[in-house]
């Protein structure tokens, strides 16, 4: 069975939940910060290279990871560096509505739950698989990709949805997505999509073969399946106000929506407007994402050569940059690696793997931290954690905004 079709829903799902559903991001939340003069302490490395892991900065805690030959594991930092919840974790990440997700066990056997601030779990580990939460619920699966059972639980641990019977998502718009009548195929699951109102009954029947929440008056959906179907846009009284068409469609957000066509084994993206018309063309072989009016873009061509370790194989010449949402280039393509902006500022690497070096940039694509980091993540909650290499180890620090 191809698990093509699952990626996509499950994909879907996870959208839904953590994104359409969800509070805005560090990134969108730090956007008044955006414009900012860069503080003079910008860049400097406030908490020295000592974790082999380092994830962002989220309610004042950042996961890292320490330990020596197979001890390794994971707690939290504050600011200033000191561990408000001991390393005692397999796998960890990032807070999220007072909770984060850690993993107890190996990658292969071990199980997921969730602990508050203190470090306490506060939902004990029972699955294989989970997402942060949002909106107060969060992703549960019991099992592998392709077999297991997903649910969703409440911030109490509580089951409030079977994914494998039915999706039942609020959208925080009064309305309520819904996914019934599941059925399986060699392609994967399949369901019929509809949203609920207030009182329950169907605002709109579940006459799709996937969907979004509403965002700006109009919700993403596709019609067949995973493979061949397209996706369009309705409005609230379940009517196309945009035809499908698209190979993938993510929902509307200040006036655009990023869309995808596939063909020939590739997918672009692109960019429309309300009316359906091409604001920047599919072109791009990666999502559209903005943010501080800049979405990351790459140029790529592809070429049979010799790697690192000899062997011949196709190869990727990829080259960064940053485009606005009129499709215009302000920041040309000029870096290896970049990543997106958040508050004001993006990681970009000068030079050529291994051994480029990574900075900061801010929107006129200007350095304001010069390159000299070995890996670089963007900042959030005013911290950034970079890569410092030596002789006898790579070790992450922070930096500060």
């Amino acid at each position: 069975m191809s698990s093509t079709p699952y990626r996509v829903f499950h994909c879907a799902c996870f959208l839904l939940l953590c994104i359409l559903c969800g509070p805005p991001s560090h990134a969108e939340q730090d956007q008044t910060d955006a414009k900012a003069a860069p503080h003079s302490s910008t860049g400097s490395l406030v908490i020295s290279p000592q974790f082999e892991s380092a994830g962002p900065f989220s309610d004042g805690l950042a996961a890292v990871e320490v330990g020596e030959d197979k001890g390794w594991k994971w707690g939290y930092i504050d600011t200033s560096g000191d561990f408000r919840i001991v390393p005692q974790f397999d796998a960890a990440d990032a807070f999220s509505e007072g909770l984060a997700a850690v993993r107890l066990g190996d990658e292969k056997t071990g199980l997921w739950g969730f602990i508050d601030r203190t470090g306490d779990f506060v939902i004990p580990p029972k699955w294989n698989h989970v997402t942060p939460f949002s909106r107060g619920l969060a992703v549960v699966r019991t099992g592998n990709t392709m077999t297991g059972k997903e649910q969703v639980i409440d911030k109490q641990g509580k089951y409030v949805s079977d994914l494998k019977a039915g999706v039942v998502l609020p959208c925080g718009n009064g309305l309520t997505l819904v996914g019934i009548s599941v059925s399986w195929d060699q392609r994967g699951v399949n369901r019929h999509f509809g949203f609920l109102d207030k009182s329950g009954d169907y605002a709109i029947k579940p006459a799709f073969d996937d969907a979004f929440c509403f965002t700006e008056g109009m919700a993403a959906v596709r019609v067949g399946d995973a493979d061949t179907g397209k996706w369009g846009f309705i409005d609230s009284a379940g009517k196309f106000v945009i035809d499908p068409q698209w190979s993938f469609a993510y929902p509307f957000k200040d006036g655009i929506a990023t869309v995808a066509l596939a063909g020939s084994g590739r997918t672009k993206w692109g960019t429309i407007d309300r009316t359906g018309q091409e604001i920047i063309p599919l072109r791009h072989p990666e999502p559209l994402s903005f943010n501080d009016g800049l979405a990351l873009a790459s140029d790529s061509s592809y070429k049979w050569g010799v790697d690192q370790d000899g062997k011949t194989r196709l190869l990727a010449d990829t080259h960064y940059g940053f485009i606005d949402r009129s499709g215009s280039h302000p920041i040309p393509s000029q870096w290896r690696s970049a990543s997106s902006f958040s508050q004001g500022l993006a990681p970009v690497m000068v030079g050529d793997y291994p051994t480029g070096k990574w900075g900061y940039i801010d929107t006129r694509g200007q350095f304001i931290v010069s390159p000299r980091f070995d890996d670089a993540r963007p900042f959030s909650e005013g911290m950034a954690a970079v890569l410092i290499r030596s002789h006898q180890a790579d070790r992450w620090g922070y930096i500060s905004r």
